[in-house]
């Protein structure tokens, strides 16, 4: 179909613990990225409450969701929403509507294609085969899909690991397309975070489930220091993914790493220097968000969420009428 002349923009993140360094930086930096590079476009972002649940206990999603909102507004989103193109709601309370397109949309994979989905492979636990896991886990990209059809979405920004369910989004949304006639975009990656932040510990992602290696957003200034100054390096003249991780997250802080690089590379000890100044860069980065984050109260939060939860409702109404007219299915 034709591409939309507005833009919408449509975004998500789970709700399963403490925000760390890689989640601002592969999520939330490239958000506020987007919406500078597209001012002019609606904006629904969700806590994803309902796919949190894919693999983790309710109380855990419980505990987060509406914390989550919290974050947001403490990394600056609410300047956003003041502007009203911006609406910030929690998944469940479209939930039925969001559930609804999932169905619909199942009658257009299988069981097999949604295995071979890459992701999923992140998502299983231990010695886990793909045919072991849930059902919900299983369609965990129909559901993302349906979060992202049900704004009729033109953007949505996210990392390279969520490639291929904007992929699964786009085909679900052309065979639709095919058999029903012009119904759905077909949604464009944005702002694609090419970053990989790994654990300090070295080796795997940075996880929240991996405490120990994540730099919290919430973590005082003295952790952060100890944390950065015994995470994994090289032996100088060397390089490593850890290292090389290192060097992303001072990047993207707005640290120059070329001299520091170079003079590594050159066999100098330069990486105990490289690290003090890392830390100092978090340190003031997190100060500045937990400070902000105090100040923004429950009345705040609740607001918020009634609101953005009202036009999220609104637009999502509006297009499953038009998904069930084209269906013949709209009693």
């Amino acid at each position: 179909m034709e591409k939309s002349e507005k833009q919408i923009i449509v975004t998500g993140i789970r709700p399963t613990g403490d925000l760390h360094i890689g989640n601002y930086l592969g999520a939330v930096k490239p958000l506020i990225d987007t919406l500078e590079i597209h001012p002019e476009a609606e904006v629904y972002i969700f806590v994803a409450d309902l796919h949190g649940l894919t693999d983790n206990k309710p109380e855990t999603i419980h505990a987060y969701r509406y914390e989550v909102v919290r974050d947001y507004l403490a990394f600056g989103l609410d300047k956003y929403i003041d502007s009203g193109r911006v609406h910030l709601f929690i998944q469940s309370q479209i939930g039925e509507l969001v559930s609804y397109l999932a169905i619909l949309l199942s009658r257009y994979t299988t069981f097999n294609d949604l295995m071979r989905v890459p992701t999923l492979k992140d998502k299983l636990k231990g010695n886990q085969e793909a045919g072991q896991a849930t059902a919900l886990l299983g369609l965990y990209p129909v559901l993302m899909a349906s979060d992202i059809l049900i704004h009729n979405a033109t953007i949505v920004p996210i990392g390279h690991d969520q490639l291929p369910h904007l992929e699964k989004t786009r085909e679900l949304a052309e065979k639709f397309n095919n058999e029903f006639g012009a119904i759905f975009n077909l949604p464009q990656a944005q702002n694609i975070a090419n970053l990989r932040v790994l654990s300090m510990k070295g080796g795997s992602k940075m996880s929240k489930s991996y405490p120990e290696g994540a730099i919290f957003m919430s973590d005082n200034a003295e952790t952060i220091r100890q944390k950065v100054s015994r995470a994994e390096t090289a032996l100088e003249g060397q390089m490593s993914v850890s290292l090389e991780s290192l060097f992303t997250i001072a990047k993207e802080l707005g640290l120059d790493t070329d001299q520091f690089r170079s003079d590594h590379m050159a066999g100098k000890q330069v990486a105990g220097e490289f690290k003090k100044q890392l830390a100092e860069l978090i340190v003031i980065l997190t100060d500045e968000f937990q400070k902000k984050r105090k100040d923004i109260t429950d009345d705040q939060i609740a607001n918020v969420i009634k609101e953005g939860g009202k036009k999220a409702r609104a637009s999502a109404e509006d297009m499953m009428n038009k998904i069930k007219r084209a269906m013949k299915i709209n009693y």
